[in-house]
Order: structure tokens, then C-alpha cells, then sequence
């Protein structure tokens, strides 16, 4: 592992080395609480990447970003700058990033044996020692790669990459995820994520090996900090979970329901998906207290769904309905029940960037129950 400050183009580098078990903060699949909204309802039914500027190996993370690679930008001034470069994008003329904050955290490389899954752990004490905004998370990981998680980790000493105790089911408090292996995500004028003093991270990576080859993977996220009272909102995420979802072993097109109220005014900034193989279709809406369902979101990629992003953030108030659906085709001949493995469980989540938080320390709102 390697923690890497940024100053202009010149890096200082120190290594350490990380773990996974015990100051975490992360919790197993059902244990965090906070700002989480009653269940309205539930029904069940059938019916470019460019180059990256980091370098990926055992001796650590280049100082400089590379912009030779693409870079497909799919915000707006609006909403959230999503690119798919991987290599810092506009936080390096961002007004309001101060690039003497940029840290670069790495885990660990860890092995992924020939056609298995696996989900590695990593915990990082606050590179920086004290309360900083986020204006932009700039990811870069291998092929094989399905998600990460950057979780905030309370009180989180520096340890070494490990398997996660509690699987693909591990959850808890965060303002970062990403399904694709390299994503440059910057936050609209005067929004960024908040990272308190006393918290660092728990970053948690699933792979996906479909190949009679073993691979090594690697996992580097930059972090851009914005200047001091640049951010004035914060940002979090609604991570609403359908864990109670099973599909029977029909053949044919089942769909997963779940609707849960939001008990706060929100502005989303973008909306996703989370889904596993046998999925066809992911649709979710938005109904406000006395109006019509409005769209949110809605795909047909079960990997690597691509974010819809709100040109001017999309204002929805307090109660709120979302509600989400997956589509499954079950064929295994085997009921098919949530759980953590892609090729081999079914899973129904709605993500949605928003801001305000109400607690920068939980800015997570939606379901008590968590994980990819």
C-alpha cells in the first residue's frame, strides 16, 4: 500500500502497511442504522477508458496523472462531472480544489484465483489529520473488477489488505462507490463529501474472475480536496436495498419490488443501479407526497451500469417515495435468493447522489440493510 501526497505535479511518498479487521467502522449486511426511512410498501410479482496516471503494482502509485486516454464526460455543470479516464479530469482546473491536499490511497495488491470471486479489505487511517471536503474521487482498477466501496471508517488505523470478514456484505457509512474500474467524479459548484477529523476509510473491493487464468488486483483512489469554505453542501447517499428479494426457479421474467419514503428535502445529483447476472431491466421512480411517479432511473446492464446525471439537480421533498424494481430470469432450476455473489445470487439497489446530509458523520439515507 502506498499513501501518496500530491503537490502540483510532484509526490511525497510514505508506505505503510493496511488491514481490514478491527477499527474498520464497516459493518456486516443488516447493522447499520442512522438516517434510515420507513418502508412504504413492498410487493413481488412476475410480469473509453483513457490512461490512468497510476501506475498498478506492487511499488506503488506514479506522482503524475496521465490525460493521453479518453475521457467521455457524462455530467454537466449542473450535476455531477463523471468521466471515464481515470485520470483526475477537471479537479486539476477546478477553482475550488486545492491541489497541495491530493492524496492517493492504495490497496494492497491481492490475489484472484481462476473462476472465483473474492472481496478484500483494506482500512486507512484520515490521510490528512483533520476534516477536509471531497471535490473529486478519481478510481483506477483492473479489468475483473465488479465494485468498490470507499466506507468511512471512525477512529480507522493503517493495517493490511485482508479478505472482509463479512464478505461482499460488508456496509457501512460512505460517500464513494463505483461499478467501473477507472471513474473521475467531480462534485458541482460549492458541493463536496465531507471527511470528518477522526475518520479515514475501509475500502472494500469485489472481483470477478471468469477466466481459467489467476490475476493480481490492484485498487488506487485520489482524492481531490477542496479549498478552505469552498463546500458549503454536503453530499451523501440513498442506498435503498431490496434484501428480502428471492426469485423462483420459473424460467421466466420475475420482478422484485420495494418502496421506501425519504424523511428529509433531497437534491439528487445522479442516480444508478445495482444488479447481478441473471437481471434484465432495473427501473425506478420518484412519487412526491400528493404527486405522479417521475423516472429516476432505469437500465439494462446488470455490469457496469452507466449513472444518469441531473444537468440541474432534481428537488424531491420530504416523504417521497422511491420506489425500484429488478427484473430476474431465473434458469438455474434452484430458487435464487439476495446475496452477495454475482454469478451465483440475485440483488435489487437503488444509489443516489444527494445533497444536503443532515450528519456528515452517516450521510447515508434509505435502507438499514447494505452491501453490493
Amino acid at each position: 500500500m502506498k499513501i501518496v501526497t500530491i503537490i502540483g505535479i510532484c509526490a511525497l511518498t510514505g508506505a505503510t502497511a493496511l488491514g481490514c479487521s478491527g477499527s474498520s467502522g464497516a459493518s456486516s449486511l443488516g447493522d447499520l442504522t442512522g438516517d434510515d426511512s420507513g418502508a412504504t410498501g413492498s410487493s413481488s410479482g412476475t410480469s473509453s477508458s483513457g490512461s490512468t496516471g497510476t501506475s498498478s503494482g506492487s511499488s506503488g502509485v506514479s506522482s503524475s496523472g496521465s490525460s493521453n486516454g479518453s475521457s467521455v464526460t457524462s455530467g454537466s455543470d449542473g450535476g455531477i462531472s463523471v468521466t471515464t479516464g481515470g485520470d483526475g479530469g477537471s479537479a486539476l482546473n477546478d477553482p475550488e480544489t486545492d491541489l497541495t491536499q491530493t492524496k492517493t490511497i492504495q490497496m494492497d495488491p491481492f490475489p484472484v484465483p481462476a473462476n472465483q470471486e473474492v472481496f478484500y479489505c483494506q482500512t486507512f487511517k484520515n490521510p490528512w489529520a483533520k476534516q477536509v471536503d471531497i471535490k473529486t474521487y478519481d478510481l483506477s482498477m483492473d479489468t475483473g473488477s465488479h465494485h468498490m466501496f470507499a466506507f468511512y471508517s471512525p477512529n480507522a488505523t493503517d493495517g493490511a489488505v485482508a479478505p472482509c470478514a463479512a464478505g461482499g456484505l460488508t456496509f457501512g457509512a460512505f460517500t464513494f462507490t463505483s461499478q467501473s474500474p477507472k471513474v473521475t467524479q467531480t462534485y458541482p459548484t460549492t458541493v463536496g463529501a465531507t471527511i470528518p477529523a477522526t475518520t479515514g476509510f475501509n475500502m472494500m473491493a469485489h472481483y470477478v474472475n471468469s477466466s481459467s487464468t489467476p490475476l493480481m488486483a490492484h485498487v488506487v483512489l485520489t482524492m481531490y480536496v477542496g479549498k478552505a469554505g469552498a463546500v458549503t453542501n454536503h453530499v451523501g447517499v440513498i442506498f435503498d436495498n431490496n434484501a428480502r428479494m428471492t426469485v423462483p426457479a420459473t424460467g421466466q421474467p420475475y420482478v422484485s419490488t420495494q418502496s421506501l419514503a425519504i424523511n428529509q428535502d433531497v437534491n439528487i445529483l445522479t442516480a444508478s443501479s445495482h444488479m447481478h447476472k441473471y437481471a434484465s431491466l432495473f427501473v425506478s421512480t420518484a412519487t412526491p407526497p400528493g404527486g405522479q411517479p417521475m423516472p429516476l432511473y432505469t437500465t439494462t446492464a446488470w455490469d457496469e451500469p452507466k449513472a444518469t446525471t441531473f444537468a440541474t439537480p432534481l428537488h424531491l421533498p420530504s416523504g417521497t417515495i422511491i420506489t425500484w424494481s429488478c427484473t430476474d430470469t431465473n434458469t438455474t432450476g434452484t430458487t435464487l435468493t439476495f446475496g452477495e455473489y454475482a454469478n451465483t445470487n440475485v440483488m435489487c439497489i437503488s444509489v443516489n447522489i444527494f445533497y444536503p446530509v443532515a450528519d456528515v458523520n452517516n450521510p447515508v439515507l434509505g435502507s438499514a440493510i447494505g452491501g453490493f
